[in-house]
């Protein structure tokens, strides 16, 4: 969800401080960077799976304020909308088990959710874009009550002089539509991968996550309609990026849009990211410290979380008060059930492992205008389309990811010495055959609606009964 905040609006004397103070704290980082001081312990990893609430009629239903009072779970926590809410996975060490205890972990937490929601009525569901969704449901009424969400939609249309934002994709349909508001955020629910990474080899892992994206949103894809109109393979990819769109110009003359895949590669360390934050992105929230220290960044991490990049740099702290560098992978989709998930999160580390060890930088080959092209091809189109490798050919989306990525990831989880009944599982019976029937929570989804006709409540029925049973989604029918 992000911190909370306290105040409802912000004069110019407290963004004037707000500024003041992340510049401080941005030099903090800038020495920590220059004296090598983040920690090398083990790597770690950690999930987090944003969800749905809909109704019995498979309509989103605006009522997580109840929903997660009774709960009463730490890990569950409200999103944008009311209909919309994120569980959060226990921090795990990248070895052994790892995959299976996430996957545990998430699937009692996920139960959990469902037995609420049941007690009501009602449904969660695990699906990046939903296709019942009606336009009037993104209005201001549906907006959760926290304050942070109040404000940063103010301070979004303010900066942008009460400009509607405009949502535009073109797919099999057409969709052209304005918005008076940023909860069409709501509309893009997500599978975010942490994972924690060595300051010297942080920028190798940092554009491996940018040039990892494409076969990411491939593989995840799940989100081909939005209000009833089929549009890309994953539509939530435009939706989210057009729904906060604060295109602000770099020192470099470039434009920095809020939600992003990136600016360019890193050219030497992940210091250049948050220069970036401080220096290129107005701020939204000026929230102030009462407590400030400049050790721990209040601001920096405040300002960071309200610039979505599909890989955000996160610096935290742990109990010794040590510095650490992570990576938020925030390309894949939500769903469709957890088992795809995990399995999804598991992929994304081998084949960051894999780019990031490469013996020539694969970033020194793909150009970065190549990775962005890679990228929204593969957001349109996920497994049918054709991207550039590193060897400077273009290849067909699946062929590439089944016979010349697959290999490679599925090796390099087994040289991090994960489990290796884990990591045969995991690639073997979820994502090797998922690949070779081509067959994503996209495909699965347009092969229902192009054999049934545009019968969306039906849809989402199917849906959430093999949801509910807990097989991935290659194995379902239609």
């Amino acid at each position: 969800m992000g911190k909370e905040i306290q105040h409802k609006g912000y004069s110019s004397e407290e963004v004037a401080e707000f500024r003041r103070r992340l510049e401080e704290e941005t030099a903090v980082v800038k020495e920590w960077f220059d004296t090598d001081a983040f920690a090398h312990d083990e790597q770690m990893t950690g999930i987090e799976l944003e969800a749905w609430l809909v109704n019995e009629n498979m309509l989103p239903d605006p009522f997580n304020d109840v929903f997660l009072e009774e709960l009463n779970l730490e890990q569950v926590v409200p999103e944008i909308a009311k209909f919309n809410f994120e569980l959060n996975s226990t921090p795990y060490k990248l070895k052994g088990k790892t995959f299976s205890k996430l996957e545990k972990e998430l699937t009692h937490l996920w139960k959990t959710c469902e037995n609420k929601a049941q007690e009501h009525d009602k449904h969660a569901l695990l699906i990046g874009t939903l296709p019942t969704l009606r336009p009037h449901m993104l209005d201001m009424e549906y907006l959760s009550k926290q304050n942070r969400y109040a404000v940063m939609n103010e301070q979004v249309m303010k900066m942008r002089d009460g400009k509607p934002l405009y949502i535009r994709l073109e797919g099999k349909d057409n969709l052209y539509m304005y918005m008076d508001s940023v909860i069409a955020e709501c509309a893009a629910t997500s599978l975010q991968v942490h994972l924690s990474i060595d300051q010297k080899n942080a920028k190798r892992y940092y554009n491996a996550s940018i040039l990892a994206a494409p076969y990411l949103i491939a593989l995840s894809a799940n989100s081909p309609y939005f209000f009833g109109k089929e549009l890309w393979d994953e539509s939530r990819i435009a939706i989210f990026e057009q729904s906060v769109d604060l295109a602000a110009i770099s020192r470099k003359g470039t434009q920095a849009k809020r939600v992003t895949l990136g600016n360019g590669y890193v050219q030497e360390s992940l210091f250049e990211l948050y220069e970036e934050n401080t220096y290129d992105y107005p701020i939204l929230l000026a929230e102030l410290a009462e407590d400030y220290d400049v050790n721990k960044l209040q601001h920096m991490q405040l300002h960071n979380g309200t610039i979505w990049r599909w890989n955000r740099p996160i610096i935290s702290k742990d109990k010794k008060g040590v510095p650490h560098l992570r990576i938020e992978q925030r390309v894949p989709s939500a769903g469709p059930t957890i088992v795809d998930s995990v399995a999804n999160a598991a992929f994304g580390i081998g084949l960051l492992d894999y780019f990031a060890n490469l013996e020539s930088p694969p970033e020194d080959i793909i150009a970065f205008e190549e990775a962005i092209h890679n990228f929204y091809k593969a957001s349109r189109q996920s497994f049918f389309c054709k991207v550039r490798w590193i060897d400077g050919k273009l290849h067909d989306m699946r062929e590439l990811l089944l016979y010349e990525i697959f290999p490679h990831v599925k090796q390099a989880l087994l040289k991090r010495g994960l489990n290796s009944d884990d990591v045969e599982y995991y690639m073997e019976q979820v994502i090797h055959p998922r690949l070779q029937k081509g067959v994503n929570g996209t495909i699965w989804q347009k092969a229902f609606i192009h054999m049934h006709g545009k019968r969306f409540q039906e849809l989402l029925e199917n849906y959430i009964q093999n949801q509910y049973s807990g097989k991935p989604v290659h194995t379902w029918e239609l």
